[in-house]
């Protein structure tokens, strides 16, 4: 829109210049014309009585006072030639007598002054063009007998003035349509990109995870078009999300049972064979029998707290229990859990700080991660030589940090990807989901759990928590 206005403005500026420009040729060229016709109207009395005579001083003294009249009259710059182009007079305005000049009629004028009566063609005085007038002037008998010459200095000031005050005004008048488009440009450039900014910001609110609600809109524009179009975009997001959540559903439940089935089939096999021998060797009054049926016992109610234990887990999983948020001191919690492994057969480092550093989490939820990360520890270093386990605590930028670092064998590369994940495990036995809970743990209280190890040399855990 301001470039339409801005465009339109320039446009009539060099169309009003060049009317102006126009305008003040055909101006001038009209009143050299009159002042023309008026001079040489007023000279035909004397020219009818001049005859074509050899001597040119007669012809001179019949024009001369006559023509310093005429210049002083009408303000202009009268000659007079004889018909062979040579000068007779020359009157200035205001001056009393004549001035003669090597001046000539050009060749071409005189050519055309042959068949024409009157001729204007332009000429140049150092600086200053002229519009030249020749007249052939003529005696009572038609007789050519001389050549008006009439230079005309065409002033620009004439038509300049009236062109800068009508472009002033009308650059007013456009200064003030500018000013308003600029007023309406910003308004409804305002009004438009609200309503983008919104859709905008409804688009970065959209969530995969949850039903994003559809943008009313009740105009009919180009904006209603587009907002149609996300709100039909959201609709098959949401059919989508829908599918897929239903499809995770079902492969996670599917990976599931087929753990827990793994699981549970594991300990159900030595139950059977156990049972099965007992049968086959059944004797009753056997005192040797008595001793074998009382260690099949206890290795069968074993490995039924086996099986309790792998329910319980996979159902905290699945479920985790509801978190009793306490303020806790990390100091003390490690305290507690170096007690409970004093006889491990490993070194336990500590390096604890001085003052308490407090957190917001389930007591009980962060001593099983600590006893489960001291645990992998411990499988880790069971074939060092010199097997050492560091907890160590501190504080970082308004969060605490606890680090569990062992000296034993280290995750595989092609291992580390997988650490996290429910069902995987580098040990013989267990269900892999101790990990995989502990993460559980520490992101619902808002922290973050990352490792770091080198095959063979190390394994370091890091848990980073807000400070209460």
């Amino acid at each position: 829109m301001l470039s339409l206005v801005i465009a339109s403005l320039l446009v009539i500026g060099a169309v009003t210049i060049w009317f102006f420009t126009k305008q003040n040729k055909e101006y001038h060229q009209e009143r050299l014309q009159r002042k023309e016709r008026a001079i040489k109207t007023e000279m035909a009395y004397f020219s009818k009585e001049v005859e074509l005579q050899e001597d040119l001083d007669v012809v001179v003294q019949e024009f001369e006072e006559e023509l310093f009249r005429l210049a002083s009259v009408h303000q202009l710059e009268i000659n007079v030639f004889n018909t062979s182009g040579e000068m007779l007079v020359a009157a200035r305005p205001d001056a009393i007598h004549s001035e003669y000049v090597d001046k000539r009629v050009p060749n071409s004028a005189l050519e055309e002054l042959k068949s024409l009566d009157r001729i204007i063609i332009p000429e140049e005085e150092g600086e200053h063009r002229y519009l030249s007038d020749y007249t052939n002037l003529y005696n009572g008998r038609g007789e050519r007998i001389a050549i008006l010459n009439i230079p005309y200095l065409q002033d620009p000031t004439i038509s300049q003035g009236d062109l800068e005050s009508f472009l002033g005004s009308i650059g007013v008048v456009y200064l003030f349509i500018f000013l308003g488009g600029i007023a309406l440009t910003f308004f409804l450039s305002r009004s438009i990109t609200k309503n983008v900014t919104a859709l905008s910001d409804r688009m970065q609110q959209v969530d995969l995870n949850i039903k994003n609600e559809p943008f009313d809109w009740r105009s009919d524009d180009e904006i209603g078009t587009l907002v149609d179009a996300y709100n039909a975009m959201l609709q098959k997001l949401e059919e989508s999300r829908q599918k897929l959540s239903k499809s995770e559903r079902e492969s996670a439940w599917r990976e599931m049972a087929r753990q827990v089935a793994h699981e549970i089939k594991n300990p159900l096999t030595p139950i059977k064979l156990s049972v099965q021998h007992l049968q086959a060797t059944a004797a009753y009054d056997d005192l040797e029998w008595r001793e074998k049926f009382k260690r099949t016992m206890q290795t069968i109610i074993q490995q039924i707290d086996s099986l309790s234990n792998i329910a319980t887990e996979f159902s905290d999983f699945a479920k985790m229990p509801k978190a009793n948020v306490e303020v806790i001191d990390l100091n003390q919690v490690v305290r507690d859990a170096a007690q409970l492994f004093a006889d491990v057969p490993f070194e336990l480092g500590l390096v604890l700080q001085e003052t308490s550093v407090n957190v917001n989490i389930d007591p009980e939820q962060f001593g099983r991660v600590l006893n489960n990360l001291l645990k992998n520890a411990k499988h880790a270093v069971a074939n060092e030589q010199a097997p050492r386990v560091n907890i160590e605590v501190s504080m970082m930028e308004g969060r605490a940090v606890m680090t569990v670092l062992d000296n034993g064998v280290g995750i595989p590369q092609e291992d580390q990807e997988m650490i996290f994940r429910p069902n995987f495990t580098t040990k013989s036995s267990g269900t892999g989901l101790g990990l995989a809970i502990c993460k559980q743990i520490i992101e619902s209280a808002g922290g973050l759990i990352t490792f770091q190890s080198e095959l063979g040399a190390y394994t370091k855990f890091e848990i980073s928590l807000p400070l209460a």
